[in-house]
């Protein structure tokens, strides 16, 4: 006898098959042994016969029914009324069902065990006994090697294995990229859980791995964590680049230079309203500052930051020839130059310098280009902080900003990529978005910069995945995210608070429409409702753990970050 034969008939039995069962949804007749225990999300295993060959399917019971024909007669009925219980009618007759969904099978080929498909119904009185973690280690005895623990199987204290493989060619590769999505509304656990596979993917030495941080909470986390960075520095021999503003030196371009200053009030408070006067006073700036005629002759953009840079341009606002260049009549001229007038012209250095600056170099900067070219090589881990927490106190930085940054590093990630594609290279990466859906938003948008990333969003996500780099979007939200987006993803994460409303529609569509699965993503409790301690339920769906490659969902409670999750990967 093998191994998970002999763990299989000492697991607990808790029923059999009964009628009617599909192949997409089983009947289970409950034991009476069994009717006081907590099954729902809970994982059981039957063994049936293939194809001539012994198989063993595992699957989630998603929902109990219990039904007792005596008690519904409406005689019957006003007897309980008066009595309450009926004896022998109340519970003894009782009959408890339950609906389990196969979510990956296993063929017992000559004592090797190798994933299979569920193609026929076992007969009814099939037992269904309890998985426990002895099944578990023998049915994957052969792929120790390649697991990793996120989570508990749901109700259980049993550890869900999952396998977050690399996208490249080598040992536990894919060969392709997977995009991934995790969802959830503040507070269902969907941050940390990102933090926790990122951990994971970190594992193989050959996958670079890019967080694009606008709030500068995953830079804190692997900033802080003496724990998680000692594990990714010491244990898996990974170095962790975090580039802030004080790092990043803009790509210099006049379209650019003229985008940065507009998103200041530079030109309002010269009374100058109209795009097309913009676009001439910005024509002119730089034609001054590349003018090779002056007495210290043409100044590179580099050092446009200066003073002498701005007063070059500054001093000739003023005058009737730069004012005719620019504005067509009399009128507005007058108003420019009035305003000019009564401003400071320190404060407006200020403004200029705060843009100029971003295309400044300082000592450890890098520009967007030259980084991604730095970072393509195998193994990088880079986080770039986007908030404003480490910003230089001579720059200018708001949330337009901070697009138009976003928007220039997608672009460079995604040229990269194409480039080391044409190379004849898998680029082996997985780039991480956290705020996905106020990046790309289902609806158009009224900023232009916004529009902006999400073309290159939906392209990158049909093109990348053959390159080798794959995306993980973290949102609070699935109805507000591009449905393309949605449309692309292999893996999903659902945390806690998408049950209702529009989130259920979205929800619905994306599991095909499982009924008894969105019943038990319903009954998820809110995280903030422990009152000992926090747990957070998640669903997940598509190819993440070896209990599940059927497309079914599959439920688990995610470990504790401070404790279980570095104690079961690590901590060996």
């Amino acid at each position: 006898m093998t191994s998970i034969e002999e763990n299989f008939e000492k697991a607990e039995n808790i029923g059999v098959i009964g009628s009617p069962s599909s192949t997409n949804e089983l009947t289970v007749d409950v034991l009476g042994t069994a009717v006081d225990k907590g099954l729902v999300g809970k994982f059981s295993l039957f063994n049936y016969i293939q194809d001539g060959m012994s198989h063993y399917a595992l699957g989630q019971i998603t929902e109990i029914l219990m039904q007792n024909i005596w008690t519904q007669d409406a005689t019957m009925r006003g007897i309980i009324r008066q009595k309450g219980r009926v004896d022998p009618i109340t519970e003894k007759q009782d009959i408890h069902t339950a609906k389990m969904v196969v979510s990956s099978v296993f063929a017992n080929n000559h004592d090797k065990i190798e994933p299979s498909i569920f193609g026929t119904v076992p007969s009814t009185g099939t037992h269904i006994r309890m998985f426990d973690e002895r099944i578990m280690n023998a049915l994957l005895a052969d792929y120790k090697e390649e697991l990793f623990y996120l989570g508990k199987t749901y109700g259980t204290n049993i550890n869900l294995p999952m396998w977050l493989k690399h996208f490249g060619q080598d040992k536990f590769g894919l060969g392709e990229a997977y995009h991934i999505g995790i969802f959830g509304k503040t507070g269902s656990g969907k941050s940390v859980l990102a933090k926790m596979m990122i951990t994971g993917y970190l594992r193989h030495k050959s996958m670079s791995i890019y967080i694009l941080d606008p709030q500068g909470e995953f830079s804190t986390e692997f900033k802080s964590n003496l724990k998680l960075k000692s594990i990714i520095i010491n244990d898996l021999k990974r170095e962790i680049d975090i580039i802030t503003l004080q790092n990043i030196t803009f790509d210099y371009s006049e379209i650019l230079f003229r985008k940065l200053l507009n998103t200041t009030d530079f030109f309002d408070k010269l009374s100058i309203w109209y795009n097309d006067h913009k676009v001439r006073f910005m024509n002119e700036f730089i034609s001054i500052l590349k003018d090779k005629n002056t007495l210290d002759g043409p100044i590179s953009y580099w050092n446009y930051y200066k003073r002498e840079s701005f007063d070059r341009i500054w001093n000739q606002i003023s005058t009737e020839k730069f004012l005719q260049k620019t504005i067509g009549t009399k009128g507005p001229r007058d108003r420019v130059k009035s305003s000019w007038q009564n401003l400071d012209p320190n404060e407006m250095y200020s403004i200029w310098a705060g843009i100029t600056s971003l295309f400044r170099y300082r000592n450890g900067s890098i520009k967007i280009s030259d980084l991604f070219k730095k970072i393509s090589v195998k193994g990088a881990f880079v986080i770039i902080d986007l908030s404003e927490r480490e910003k230089p106190k001579d720059i200018i930085w708001n949330d337009e900003i901070r697009l138009i940054a976003i928007q220039q590093i997608l672009s460079k990630i995604n040229d990269q990529a194409e480039e080391k594609f044409r190379e004849g290279g898998n680029l082996n990466s997985l780039v991480i978005v956290d705020e996905a859906h106020r990046l790309a938003p289902r609806e158009k948008a009224d900023d232009e910069e916004i529009e902006l990333i999400k073309t290159i969003f939906i392209d990158a996500i049909r093109t990348t995945r053959k390159y080798g780099l794959g995306w993980m979007f973290i949102s609070q939200t699935l109805s507000s995210l591009h449905r393309e987006i949605l449309n692309q993803i292999r893996i999903f994460i659902f945390g806690f608070g998408l049950a209702w409303g529009l989130e259920r529609q979205a929800l619905w569509e994306i599991i095909g429409g499982a009924t008894e699965a969105i019943r038990l993503y319903q009954n998820f409790r809110d995280p903030e409702s422990g009152l000992i301690k926090k747990e957070f339920p998640f669903m997940t769906i598509g190819p993440i753990s070896p209990l599940s490659f059927s497309g079914t969902p599959l439920f688990f409670n995610a470990l504790d970050y401070k404790d279980q999750f570095f104690k079961i990967n690590f901590d060996k």
